[in-house]
């Protein structure tokens, strides 16, 4: 098999939509011989940051010298992405090497016979297509699995198999029933808690928040970052139900500064003034809470030096993460698509560029809920350049007029949007609203010569 076929099967799975549960993936790691056993794992959950804060984690175990491995969702560009060992996609044969594994030991399903299969049906040109999103469910006929749990299980054999120490492995959805939670890791973490997915995690914040916390194991350390006062009351029952020690950012473990000049303190040890990889001040809670994660991890992980933590820290990147490309860094992206990161990210652009007004280029996928976000996008925005997404479930740009009291314009794409800017020779612009929107804007920015 290829990539793009075994890209192709996955993409046609979980016709149902998201589907939790843990059984399913549990029994195929068995039948894989649990490679999960070989590697240490910290677990993150939350709403906003986990994926900078993984990143963090990550980074600072590299500058200690451990062989670290990295799941994250989504990918922007490459399915790859979502597996990195040593701060690195991992290639393509290394993808289709874990699937057929997973598609001949854990599932006892022919990979000659699935590969024919895809080509028959001409699932790889479907799928490659914008409207994939819609034609997902033929490859269930084949699988139990939904396509998280499948990739789930493959990065546990990519990093087994590629001989990490550690893996930091990151939430898709929720936590309480998402594959991730499958992992007996060393220390958990939940950033902050938001409203979200609604549809599956609950219409409250105490519900979501349950489900986040739900990744909180007997006895295993905790760390948590800035919440919500009824997110934290959920988060200390459960920990306490549990026997886990609970350590809060606030309470124990504190950080100051901020991006350019950070401190932070966790128990006795204080670092800093040091620089972070990542723009803004919500990067230092992250930050903050990947130090105490491996501080609190009871030695499991790492016996902390400053040298490796200003390298570790200071090395951190993460595209989409106010990723500043085009002229003098001037064009942000930025994969902000709730409410809470979209005020993150305004206040962040404020601090770097000033609070001079600026055109953003905002895109959304149909089930977000884009009036508060454009609400607080209006503080910074001179005007808006409403795109609609490639993606299948993107919403038509012209339907998210009526929410604005700024100038706007509707362009059919992310591109024509920015392309439009370029003509008029705009000099900063922010694109937001969907890591969707920002792996376009990325893609046409990085082809430009400018």
């Amino acid at each position: 098999m290829d990539i793009a076929q075994v890209t192709a099967f996955l993409y046609s799975l979980k016709p149902r939509g998201i589907r939790f549960g843990l059984e399913n993936t549990r029994l195929v790691l068995e039948q894989l011989g649990r490679p999960q056993d070989s590697f240490a794992v910290v677990h993150i959950a939350g709403s906003n940051g986990k994926g900078s804060t993984a990143a963090f984690v990550a980074e600072l175990l590299r500058a200690a010298g451990r062989r670290v491995g990295l799941y994250t969702s989504p990918h922007l560009e490459h399915y790859r992405e979502r597996f990195r060992v040593d701060g690195r996609p991992v290639a393509d044969e290394q993808v289709v090497a874990a699937f057929e594994r997973l598609l001949a030991g854990g599932l006892e399903l022919d990979p000659v016979e699935i590969s024919t299969w895809v080509e028959r049906e001409g699932l790889t040109g479907k799928m490659a297509a914008g409207s994939w999103y819609r034609l997902r469910g033929a490859a269930s006929r084949f699988c139990r699995l939904t396509f998280f749990e499948c990739t789930t299980i493959m990065a546990t054999e990519i990093f087994a198999r590629a001989g990490v120490e550690v893996a930091v492995m990151e939430c898709g959805m929720g936590g309480r029933l998402d594959a991730t939670n499958v992992f007996m890791p060393v220390v958990s973490v939940i950033t902050p808690v938001s409203l979200e997915h609604t549809e599956w995690l609950g219409d409250t914040l105490e519900q979501v928040a349950g489900e986040k916390a739900g990744i909180i194991k007997e006895g295993i350390p905790v760390v948590s970052g800035r919440q919500f006062p009824p997110a934290a009351a959920v988060i200390e029952r459960q920990a306490r139900e549990r026997g886990a020690p609970l350590h809060r950012l606030g309470e124990d473990f504190s950080c100051s500064g901020d991006w350019r000049r950070a401190r932070i303190k966790v128990g006795q040890l204080e670092v800093g003034p040091l620089e972070l990889g990542l723009c803004g001040r919500h990067q230092l809670d992250n930050a903050a809470c990947a130090l105490a994660a491996l501080v609190f991890s009871r030695g499991a992980l790492w016996h902390p030096r400053v040298e490796q933590i200003r390298r570790g820290l200071a090395a951190t990147s993460w595209p989409a993460r106010f990723e500043r490309l085009g002229p003098e860094g001037g064009w942000v992206v930025d994969g902000a698509h709730n409410p809470h990161g979209v005020d993150m990210l305004v206040r962040t652009f404020t601090e770097v560029f000033g609070p001079r007004p600026v055109p953003v280029v905002f895109g959304v996928l149909g089930e977000k809920n884009a009036a508060p976000m454009l609400r607080r996008l209006e503080t910074l925005a001179s005007r808006f350049e409403l795109a609609t997404p490639a993606d299948a479930r993107g919403r038509q740009a012209g339907q998210l007029l009526a929410y604005l009291r700024r100038p706007a314009r509707a362009h059919e794409s992310i591109s024509a949007a920015l392309q439009q800017l370029r003509r008029e020779g705009a000099g900063r612009v922010l694109v937001c609203g969907s890591l969707t929107v920002a792996a376009e804007a990325r893609r046409w920015l990085m082809e430009q010569k400018w």
